[in-house]
């Protein structure tokens, strides 16, 4: 019997499409014929079998039509078309009488009980009981007016208006859904997806429609037991037109598992190592400001000369004997370096993790004098340019936004619209600045030391100053971030497949991006699985750079000719569109997107950029009609990598070769223009623009670039999965959600900087300092 509670709910939220003419509804005989054919059909196989044997014998290969067709999103191209199917899907779902369906449940529940259907496999039937009860219970209670039985119609899913623009999420009331408390139960959400076939779909063309629907059941039902129901009932109810796919049930207030214990246990353990090693601090600093003739001097920070290095806002020394990566946020003020007090060796470690001393780093607009400093706003910009990206296309994915049917045809008709549409090649800026600041800080390194360097050091830093912070964010998020949301679009089990259990290993080799998207963990991270690869081969190009101009040139033409090649290659046997929103988009993103052979070009550019500034030491002066000429050219390269693609999404789409060659060579395009920028204001030939990208304010937050890229699409897979209702998008909307997931972003950015990132760059920093010592003695 608990199984035909879903019936009353999913009947009630179609109510609404009841037809007014009684004749076009199913009698009650009709009803009660098809419901018992149902049963007969499962009761004859004398066991409880799977409803998909049970009600149709292709319904596997329905149900891999509709995963297909749900991923095939085309834009709407005639509004007749959803007037056509809307008019099919009223005609479907008006042939309920829904007055006399849920008099049948109540009146017939021995017919039901007696239904293989009903078996589950609890240990004990009195949950099943229970479950059966507290359904049957409700149609009395509405016919009582009691107000827990009103709620739980009132909290389910009902059409809304705009139906005519395919707003096809009917959500329901969450929070009413679970305020509601009967005699014997409590109300509990799910979210409930249906099939509707027969009806032409003008979003994703295919043969069919889906729905997702609230439903408020009484909290003694599981969720396996409901879905078995609909599956097995819903058919019969409509001659085969209504299939239930999946079933999402909210758990509100479950208990921590271990993994989520475990991390938290680590969370508090930094909190408090933190709060001392803050505490310390601040006494010392007291204590040496009332003796200023202590003869201990600065131990904190480094007055070494330093540079950015790409996304992480990372420095190499120029003191060092080797290219020790460091943060900027180490520049510390002049006076801040000769008033600090050198601690022992536990000291020093224990101050590693000072909020005070690592928050004032973070915060510094100092740079040391050398610095490129144009980078600090161009890595800022194109942070921000990745999280306006991310904002449409978690939005999309998470299913919250109300009228994507609508909005995203009009939106794709702007030509603006493409500089969102291209927004991945903000990670390409990202890919050219890393390789550019390697080889320009490596080459130097070398020039100092003779051309030696140690090796191991040079890729332990690396891994160093990545995983430790990356780890931590990446636990924390699997671990601990599927208990602090709810919502009828929140997934209880997380965003990450099965815990990343079998997953996690590829991220900490920095291998991940070798995974298909669907199985890959932190999927986002993918950008630093090909800047570990980049940096790893990177030897080959720039030792050949370091001994021979012709020879490294040589060797960095052939990288660059084999990665565009490899690029075309790619997409033409693919078959691949201009990006993930074209035709093949889950190939585009796991043959040729994450794929280091395709993603090199612009890091290659960056590389012999970076070669360039070296040799002309940032001192090259260009006459002024050429530099405002190489300005124009590379600007409209990059305005053609941009917007050339407008006719794409616009009914001139791009032939399979056409296409191959701007997969091929519009990476590194853009690359090329990024890189004349950075040379041109490094070396005094920017002008304004150099003024505008070296202001002071941008230098913070290029620090916090490495955590804000991890952790923005958590915050906004937070926002969209923690609504209680659909969002309608308009322009306002979507710049005000861009804007606070920026704000959002960096904010929680600072924290995961303060906690994980600067300690660990601390930590390095002195164990380093002290090794040196060591051999200077």
């Amino acid at each position: 019997m608990k199984y035909f509670g879903f019936i009353c709910i999913l009947l009630l939220f179609l109510n609404d499409c009841s037809a007014k003419n009684d004749t076009a509804k199913l009698s009650l005989a009709d009803i009660v014929k098809n419901v018992a054919l149902a049963f007969s059909k499962i009761n004859n196989n004398n066991e409880t079998v799977p409803f998909t044997d049970a009600i149709t014998d292709n319904y596997d290969d329905m149900l891999n039509n509709v995963r297909s067709a749900l991923k095939a999103v085309n834009k709407v191209e005639n509004v007749s078309e959803f007037i056509q199917t809307n008019a099919q899907l009223n005609d479907v779902l008006s042939k309920f009488d829904v007055k006399d369906v849920l008099s049948f449940i109540t009146n017939n529940a021995h017919v039901i009980d007696n239904s293989n259907v009903l078996k589950t496999n609890d240990a004990s039937n009195n949950n099943s009981s229970r479950c059966l009860n507290d359904t049957q219970s409700i149609v009395p209670g509405v016919e009582k007016s009691k107000d827990w039985a009103l709620r739980m119609i009132d909290a389910n899913g009902k059409p809304p208006s705009g139906l005519l623009n395919f707003i096809l999420t009917w959500e329901g009331d969450y929070e009413e859904c679970l305020r509601i408390t009967a005699e014997t139960f409590k109300g509990k959400y799910c979210l409930g997806s249906f099939w509707i076939t027969g009806v032409p779909n003008p979003v994703t063309k295919a043969d069919g429609v889906s729905i997702k629907i609230g439903l408020c059941i009484p909290d003694t039902c599981t969720k396996e037991e409901e879905l078995v129901m609909l599956s097995a009932v819903a058919p019969k109810l409509t001659n085969n037109r209504i299939y239930a796919y999946d079933l999402t049930c909210q758990e509100p207030g479950r208990k921590l598992d271990t993994r989520a214990i475990a991390l938290i246990s680590v969370c508090v353990v930094f909190v408090v190592v933190m709060s001392i090693a803050t505490i310390f601090d601040i006494i010392t600093r007291q204590i040496f400001k009332r003796n200023k003739t202590s003869k201990y001097t600065v131990n904190s920070s480094t007055n070494e000369s330093q540079e950015t290095d790409a996304i992480k806002g990372e420095t190499y020394s120029k003191n060092a004997d080797t290219p020790v990566v460091r943060s900027t946020r180490e520049q510390s003020n002049k006076e801040e370096e000769k008033s600090t007090i050198e601690h022992g060796i536990l000291g020093q470690l224990l101050l590693s993790f000072s909020v005070y001393t690592n928050g004032s780093k973070i915060l510094s607009t100092h740079q040391s004098a050398g610095t490129l400093t144009a980078i600090n706003g161009i890595r800022f910009i194109s942070m921000t340019w990745i999280i306006l990206g991310h904002t449409f296309v978690f939005g999309f994915m998470q299913g919250s936004v109300e009228n994507i049917a609508t909005m995203f045809p009009t939106y794709i008709k702007r030509l603006s619209f493409m500089a969102v549409m291209n927004a991945p090649v903000a990670v390409d800026t990202f890919f050219a600045l890393s390789g550019l600041l390697l080889t320009y800080l490596t080459l130097k390194q070398m020039k100092k030391s003779k051309g030696k360097i140690n090796w191991f050091l040079f890729y332990f830093h690396r891994f160093w100053r990545l995983t430790p912070p990356y780890m931590l964010i990446m636990g924390i998020y699997i671990a601990v971030f599927p208990y602090i949301g709810n919502g009828p679009f929140w997934p209880k089990d997380g965003f990450e497949k099965n815990y990343c259990k079998n997953t996690w290993w590829w991220n900490l080799l920095y291998i991940n991006n070798f995974k298909p998207v669907s199985e890959e963990c932190f999927s986002w991270t993918w950008y630093l699985a090909n800047d570990m690869q980049f940096y790893i081969i990177s030897p080959i190009i720039i030792v050949p750079l370091y001994f021979s101009k012709i020879a490294g040139t040589i060797v960095m033409s052939i990288f660059l000719l084999a990665t565009s090649i490899t690029s075309g290659i790619v997409s033409k046997h693919f078959e691949l569109g201009v990006s993930t929103f074209g035709k093949n988009g889950g190939a585009h993103f796991d043959e040729y997107y994450q794929k280091p052979y395709c993603r090199m070009g612009p890091y290659l550019l960056g590389m012999y950029t970076g070669y360039l500034l070296y040799k002309c030491n940032c001192k090259c002066r260009i006459n002024r009609y050429l530099n405002f000429l190489l300005w124009i050219v590379f600007s409209v390269i990059a305005v053609l990598v941009l917007y050339g693609v407008y006719g794409n999404y616009n009914d001139n789409p791009m032939s399979e070769n056409v296409t191959a060659l701007y997969n091929a060579v519009h990476r590194s395009a853009w690359g090329a223009a990024i890189c004349w920028v950075i040379f041109a204001c490094a070396t005094g030939n920017g002008g304004f623009i150099n003024t505008v990208l070296s202001w002071k304010m941008f230098i913070p937050f290029s620090r916090l670039t490495f955590c804000a890229y991890l952790l923005h699409p958590v915050v906004q897979f937070y926002y969209y999965g923690s609504k209680k209702k659909m969002t309608y998008w308009d322009d306002h909307q979507t710049i005000y959600e861009f804007l606070a997931h920026v704000v959002l972003s960096f904010a929680v950015a600072f924290i995961a900087s303060l906690a994980f990132e600067s300690p660990m760059m601390g930590l390095e920093k002195v164990i380093f300092r002290r090794e040196r010592k060591k051999r200077a003695l």
